[in-house]
């Protein structure tokens, strides 16, 4: 049966950030989820569950057992655990990331800014359809 969760693994495309992570860190030279489970301590069906399906049951002490056990940078894990592309940690993701703060702290803080992020898209784009339905004043 572990044949069988491994080739379902290896068939699943991650849809978020953590999963794209979790599978690239994975399957790099000497790697495999195997490997991350044993090294981490997290069931290896866990992480396929994280791959296929992204990282909303994961902890912040769980990203971190993933980025020590990967020897990666714990910030490199939270950014992707918070869904945050790595092209998308700008000038406002990365001072949290490269901050002083607890793990706990700056996820919530990049939790906070991709809140932000989403509310103001909601707002421009009803704002643009409200304009696109308003009636439109005859040429004089």
């Amino acid at each position: 049966m572990g044949d069988v969760s491994a080739a379902a693994g290896d068939r699943a495309q991650p849809d978020t950030e953590w999963g794209r992570y979790l599978r690239r860190m994975t399957r790099r030279p000497g790697w495999s989820v195997a490997k991350l489970a044993r090294d981490s301590g997290i069931a290896r069906q866990t992480i396929f569950d994280w791959i296929r399906d992204g990282g909303e049951s994961v902890t912040v002490g769980s990203v971190r057992r993933v980025a020590e056990a990967l020897g990666d940078d714990v910030v490199n894990a939270l950014t992707a655990a918070a869904n945050v592309a790595h092209r998308d940690a700008d000038e406002e993701m990365t001072p949290i990331l490269q901050s002083d703060l607890d793990p706990q702290a700056k996820a919530e803080l990049v939790e906070y800014v991709t809140g932000l992020r989403e509310a103001q898209r909601h707002a421009r784009r009803t704002e643009i359809t409200a304009m696109l339905n308003r009636p439109r004043r005859a040429a004089a």
